[in-house]
């Protein structure tokens, strides 16, 4: 074991959370300077679209990169399912009003109130101490009827619709850049007509 796995994990385990979120804070502000990220970002974009387009890997490519790579690609993925999936269900609920009347009790408005004491009645709750000295001898037993568990159902929901794979993206093509997937369905429709 290295020295710096070790501090790690003592860091992990001892320090209460307050202070480890504020070595982790000052850790990451270390780790990404903002003048690195515009001075890099042209290369990042440039390799990220070779891996996400052409799925080939430079040479030189290091195992942390690809780690990061995938990582970030499994971590949008599940980011846009939950996006579409809460999209999905809130569409069902569009239909309903945005705040129904809570308050409709008819001892709470004012024209019923004639004094202090009525007003303060209604808020302050009155506990009323009776005392029955043979109830605390006798042990009574209740049994309930066990009550039918309704489970609910579980919807299903098409995370994989055509529809959600170009969601939150714009639709203006840029005629300066060819892709080679338009160029592939387009060769596609060719020989199938």
């Amino acid at each position: 074991m290295s020295q710096t796995f070790v501090d790690q994990v003592t860091l992990d385990c001892l320090l209460n959370k307050e202070m480890f979120n504020k070595h982790i804070k000052n850790k990451k502000a270390k780790s990404i300077n903002k003048e690195d990220r515009k001075f890099y970002r042209k290369r990042i974009y440039n390799l990220f679209k070779e891996l996400l387009i052409t799925k080939e890997e430079p040479g030189d490519l290091l195992p942390d990169v690809k780690y990061a790579y995938d990582n970030f690609i499994n971590s949008c993925i599940h980011y846009f399912k939950t996006v579409d999936n809460n999209d999905l269900n809130q569409e069902e609920y569009k239909d309903l009003d945005e705040a129904p009347d809570i308050i409709n009790i008819p001892e709470l408005k004012d024209n019923n109130l004639q004094t202090e004491e009525e007003a303060n009645k209604l808020l302050m709750r009155s506990i009323k101490i009776t005392t029955h000295p043979l109830d605390n001898f006798v042990k009574r037993k209740t049994t309930k009827q066990e009550e039918k568990l309704i489970l609910p159902k579980q919807k299903e929901i098409n995370l994989n619709s055509s529809e959600l794979k170009i969601k939150g993206i714009n639709k203006k093509k840029n005629k300066n850049i060819t892709n080679k997937y338009d160029e592939n369905l387009s060769e596609k429709k060719e020989i199938q007509e």
